[in-house]
């Protein structure tokens, strides 16, 4: 795992004009946060995931999001910039994982009610084959 350092471009300063600019919406301003934030985000997001490929897909995921109408007043003030979109990072990677896991729980809730219908129908079928073969008892009225 790396050590992450700041970087002279996300000084208090840099991340003030980035603020501005994304509160503002100006055009280039999500492409300026990629320049100065992307290589880190895109680590960051590697270390999460594993793989390279994933991680550039979700930093994009992210960066794109930053366009969204309401994205302007939701972005936190300059001393907070880098560990705000570690944080929409670190969200976008964990969910595929959730989805992964709840994919997972409810195959095994599938499976769990499939074998119970199994057990219950062949213990079903158990029970009607004996009652077949029991031989019918007669009470003589003798």
């Amino acid at each position: 795992m790396s050590t992450h350092t700041s970087h002279p471009a996300s000084c208090p300063a840099g991340d003030a004009r980035l603020v501005r600019s994304l509160r503002a919406r100006r055009p280039g301003a999500v492409g300026r946060v990629y320049d100065v934030h992307g290589a880190e985000l895109i680590e960051y997001a590697e270390e999460l995931l594993g793989d390279r490929d994933r991680a550039v897909a979700a930093v994009r995921s992210v960066l794109l999001s930053l366009r969204a109408a309401d994205a302007g007043g939701d972005v936190p003030p300059p001393g907070e910039l880098r560990d705000w979109l570690r944080g929409l990072v670190r969200n976008e990677c964990q969910g595929p994982v959730l989805r992964i896991r709840l994919q997972v729980v409810l195959i095994g809730i599938i499976l769990g009610a499939v074998l119970a219908a199994g057990v219950l129908a062949a213990l079903d079928a158990r029970e009607r084959a004996g009652q077949a073969r029991a031989p019918a008892t007669r009470i003589s009225s003798y």
